[in-house]
């Protein structure tokens, strides 16, 4: 099959350090909004009015998270993730294993990792991750453009559930799901709807962009290395478009006085522009991975290899924080100063880390448990002579 062709010219042993790059910027990205879940309680993280905005700062900080990063960097973890599984199949057939049984093991392992990421915060997507896993398994010898059709359509398939959900339920049972302890609705019902969908929106997103990344990896377009002017600006092009999507729906929504119907409705907008947007962000990182050296991109690349040990260790520090900080010191703006914090400090350590060790430690561990033997941890360049 013409996908199989095109993946099988990747060396076996070569790492694609464009993937790293955007793996690494995906997991700082991703920090802009699970930050809203960790350090505000109640629908802050749907809602940039919640908790009210001091300053407008305040307002800018949720606005830009609102287009800029809402969805988008999940989405592209998630495509990253499906690219993935495919690379994974690959490599595992190169070295004589069963790919399916070994990618298998593999994610059930990722979703133990979920379970015990989850007990510490309500918001993992790992777990999602490694459901989604064996679905993306039987569907892995799909031609690419079907699995890129497939996958843009199930993206944005929760448009319509959250259409059909809003008209039918009462708001209030919106801001209970969200986490406002303040509402209780008498209608449980319509609770376990919007919860429902609210499942649905998140498996829905997430192997969406799955199946685009694991046709993008099918046809090559993840694998070429390109700096060409052309992919900055058809990259550039897509960033805007999805931006004035988002924007549009912000803007609605802030009309609408940030009600919970009109918070859901404007969704839709935000939604449709990720897709743009996502595959824009894609393109100019992999076109700066090819343009740029120094220090900043050798860090961003460390993180991406080091990205399960650093979105764990997000989680860790930020709960630790939230429970030190006295809430009255908590606002938008004071949060992302404490993210440029967080991202400095990984950037920093995760450079340093791989300096000695080949591996972030989770994914170590993970590495040793999949293939059910030790592997070699430390670099030999930085391990102490012995006499």
């Amino acid at each position: 099959m013409e996908h199989q062709t095109k993946v099988g010219l990747l060396p076996s042993s070569q790492r694609i350090t464009h993937l790293d790059t955007v793996r690494g910027v995906a997991v700082m990205g991703i920090l802009i909004m699970n930050a809203v879940s960790f350090f505000f309680v109640g629908a802050a993280y749907f809602d940039i009015s919640s908790p009210e905005n001091r300053t407008i700062l305040d307002w800018l900080v949720g606005g830009f998270g609102e287009v800029f990063a809402d969805q988008k960097f999940m989405a592209l973890f998630s495509l990253l993730f499906g690219a993935s599984v495919l690379l994974f199949c690959e490599r595992a057939a190169a070295k004589g294993h069963s790919p399916v049984r070994l990618s298998l093991w593999r994610n059930f392992l990722l979703l133990l990792m979920g379970s015990f990421h989850a007990s510490i915060w309500e918001g993992d997507i790992l777990f999602v991750y490694a459901c989604c896993a064996p679905v993306l398994l039987l569907c892995r010898k799909l031609p690419p453009t079907l699995l890129i059709s497939v996958g843009t359509l199930l993206y944005l398939s929760p448009i319509i559930v959250n259409a059909l959900v809003v008209s039918v339920v009462d708001p209030a049972a919106f801001l209970e799901v969200w986490g406002d302890s303040s509402i209780k609705t008498t209608h449980l019902g319509d609770v376990d709807l919007v919860f429902l969908c609210l499942m649905y929106d998140v498996f829905a997103r997430a192997m969406g962009m799955m199946f685009i990344g694991m046709g993008l990896y099918a046809n090559g377009a993840l694998i070429r290395a390109n700096a060409s002017d052309a992919l900055f600006k058809r990259s550039l092009g897509l960033v805007t478009l999805g931006a004035l999507l988002s924007g549009v729906g912000l803007a609605w929504t802030a009309t609408q006085n940030f009600s919970p119907t009109a918070i859901v409705q404007g969704n839709y907008a935000n939604t449709v522009g990720t897709v743009p947007m996502a595959l824009g962000y894609l393109g100019l990182l992999m076109w700066w991975n090819e343009k740029t050296s120094g220090v900043l991109i050798n860090r961003i690349r460390a993180l991406g290899k080091t990205a399960l040990t650093n979105y764990i260790g997000q989680t860790i520090v930020c709960v630790v924080l939230a429970s030190l900080l006295p809430g009255e010191w908590m606002s938008r703006t004071t949060v992302f100063l404490l993210i440029i914090v967080i991202w400095w400090a990984q950037l920093y350590l995760a450079e340093k880390w791989l300096e000695r060790y080949r591996f972030g430690p989770l994914e170590y561990l993970w590495r040793c448990a999949t293939y059910r033997r030790m592997a070699a941890f430390v670099n030999k360049e930085s391990a102490p002579n012995r006499l």
